[in-house]
């Protein structure tokens, strides 16, 4: 073999040679990486499975939190009814006393004078007639009428003893209603203040879970600029929610294609929370069995004219200064804030095309979006001048709401 081929051959082999070593050093860092990613896989997978094992917590808890605050303010409704029943009473009992005191002082002068004669006569029965320049006849006269009048004179005083008694009693009575009163209020000012814990803890939760809350404001405020009145509102809600049922069936319909095309691949980290599209069904069947918003006195019904040639298309109710509102059914909101000429409203998806309005609260402690079991709460009423109106709409036109609150 000559000195070319030899020197050919050499450097093949060195190519060869270092081919090869290249391959492997290739192969080892190809393992390394796949090593790195197959961990950095696996640990997101087990943080997501941490984060959905606390999301699921914290929906445990919401849900819970919601529950208790169902009691409470069925329980603050319960008291504020009472209360106002007690309140109404105490009316009662003090126009009862105004009358008694304005009987008895009209008797006054009449009633002063029987005492005397009944007390002169106790002192003095005898003397009382022979001290008078009268003849024996006119004595004996006297003194016969004196007899028939005493019973009537001590009939006369028992009454006013029994009258005396009665305006008393009243009197205690009165007293007795104010100081529960007083007990019940401390006891609604107690609820109203755990209340407030319940609506910070359930925002605190929320706040963990829901991402989107604050874009969710801002197309509320953008929404309430641009409508001009409530029927322009709500068609344009209508509008979102539609548009927002086509783009959650279009993820629906791309996440089952994803997940047919990954079966085998591992669980990612999602890069955003879902939004609250869930709402509640069956509203129909709770026709004539749902709760007032809030306790008071319907004094609008659906139809009546409120102005000249504009009819009522809810109810309006007169509430207690600063009562609890809640949620008539399940349900979504919609809407939650203020809109010119209802001050702040409330707007409550119920599904099927039903949905709740309620306006005219003092505030409100319900963000869009928010999910709402039945007898949640959802506001307080002004601490004056409370009046709530509300709307029943089944595809957004106004039904009569009498048929379906139990009152």
């Amino acid at each position: 073999m000559n000195l070319a081929a030899v020197f050919k051959y050499s450097v093949l082999a060195a190519v060869l040679m270092v081919f090869c070593l290249d391959t492997a050093a290739t192969a080892e860092v190809s393992k390394d990486e796949l090593k790195k990613v197959e961990e950095k896989v696996f640990q997101q997978s087990m943080e997501h499975k941490k984060l959905q094992a606390q999301a699921a917590q914290i929906n445990v808890e919401m849900a819970a939190v919601s529950r208790e605050m169902v009691k409470a303010a069925r329980q603050i409704q319960n008291n504020e009814d009472r209360l106002s029943r007690m309140e109404r009473q105490l009316g009662l009992l003090e126009n009862d006393l105004k009358k008694a005191r304005e009987g008895f002082a009209q008797e006054d002068e009449y009633l002063i004078k029987i005492l005397a004669a009944l007390q002169n006569l106790a002192l003095k029965p005898t003397e009382s007639l022979l001290v008078q320049p009268l003849s024996p006849v006119d004595i004996i006269r006297s003194a016969m009428i004196l007899r028939e009048t005493v019973p009537y004179l001590e009939e006369n005083a028992e009454y006013i003893r029994h009258k005396l008694q009665d305006i008393t009693l009243k009197k205690e009575k009165i007293e007795k209603q104010i100081r529960e009163i007083s007990k019940q209020k401390k006891l609604l000012e107690a609820e109203h203040a755990r209340m407030t814990r319940l609506v910070h803890r359930k925002t605190l939760l929320r706040s963990s879970v829901e991402v989107k809350s604050e874009k969710a404001k801002k197309n509320m405020e953008k929404l309430a600029s641009k409508a001009q009145d409530l029927r322009d509102l709500l068609s344009q809600l209508e509008k979102q929610r539609k548009e927002q049922e086509a783009r959650e069936a279009e993820r629906r319909r791309q996440e089952e294609r994803r997940k047919l095309e990954e079966k085998q691949s591992h669980d990612l980290i999602k890069s955003e929370q879902p939004s609250i599209t869930n709402i509640a069904t069956g509203f129909a069947k709770a026709k004539g069995n749902l709760p007032l918003p809030a306790r008071g006195t319907i004094v609008t019904r659906y139809g009546e004219q409120k102005l000249k040639g504009v009819s009522s298309k809810g109810l309006t109710i007169a509430t207690r200064n600063g009562a609890q509102v809640i949620s008539p059914f399940d349900g979504t909101v919609a809407f939650a804030g203020a809109f010119r000429g209802y001050g702040n409203m409330i707007i409550v998806e119920h599904g099927d095309g039903y949905l709740s309005v309620m306006a005219g609260l003092g505030s409100v402690n319900v963000e869009p979006g928010q999910l709402l079991l039945a007898g949640e709460p959802i506001g307080l009423m002004p601490k004056d001048n409370a009046e709530l109106y509300v709307e029943i709409r089944k595809n957004n036109q106004p039904i009569n709401p009498a048929a379906w609150f139990k009152t």
